[in-house]
């Protein structure tokens, strides 16, 4: 890769994992003229390994939009430089993998307008301190949604039998029979509705309980 830096920047060799942090998300920074032995990216990224679980370096453009492209089971956020900005979000705005985008630049009054069109652009930022809170906030609340999505996906994935039968069990917990008989006999016919399977049985069973 062609980059003016002491040594090449390579998506593999520079990818930082840190295993303490639980977000299924990667964090990835797009510039070309990334020094990565100066003592300003080092820090930059010591603080960013606070917030994210992994961290992507790019200096190619076009890489790092095949990367972005290509992922499947990862949410991405991206910081980008000020002179590449105008050309790259249009390219990458709608791509379903990526959650949101900070422009990291030291005039942010130049671009503040601009921004305004893009929904995914959290701002411009002059320090990577902002970028960091910024991204922290926007992790959590992916990671709430993330969670919000996996539990609507499971419920969906319990049998749907075992699903009728306990809401079955709760609106008739909110029945109040007078005779005795009424409860025995809706006993009976579920029993020999659900004659075999242990779990509906026991359900039933301990429904007659409550009411003997």
């Amino acid at each position: 890769m062609d980059c003016s830096i002491p040594s090449p920047v390579s998506k593999h060799d520079h990818r930082i994992d840190t295993n303490d942090i639980v977000q299924n998300f990667l964090f990835i920074w797009l510039d070309p003229k990334i020094d990565e032995f100066n003592d300003d990216y080092l820090n930059s990224i010591k603080q960013l390994r606070q917030t994210v679980n992994t961290i992507e370096i790019f200096c190619d453009t076009e890489e790092c939009i095949d990367y972005i492209s290509e992922l499947q089971n990862e949410t991405s956020f991206l910081i980008i430089s000020s002179a590449l900005y105008q050309m790259v979000v249009p390219l990458i705005h709608n791509m379903t993998q990526l959650y949101s985008i900070y422009v990291f630049c030291r005039k942010e009054e130049k671009y503040e307008d601009w921004t305004k069109h893009w929904s995914k652009v959290k701002g411009i930022f002059s320090d990577i301190t902002s970028i960091c809170d910024s991204i922290y906030e926007c992790a959590r609340q992916c990671d709430e949604d993330s969670i919000a999505i996996s539990a609507v996906s499971s419920l969906n994935q319990i049998e749907p039998s075992f699903m009728y039968t306990k809401l079955f069990k709760e609106i008739i917990l909110e029945i109040n029979f007078d005779e005795k008989k009424e409860i025995n006999d809706l006993a009976e016919y579920a029993r020999e509705k659900y004659k075999g399977n242990c779990t509906h049985l026991e359900i039933i069973d301990e429904f007659a309980q409550e009411y003997q």
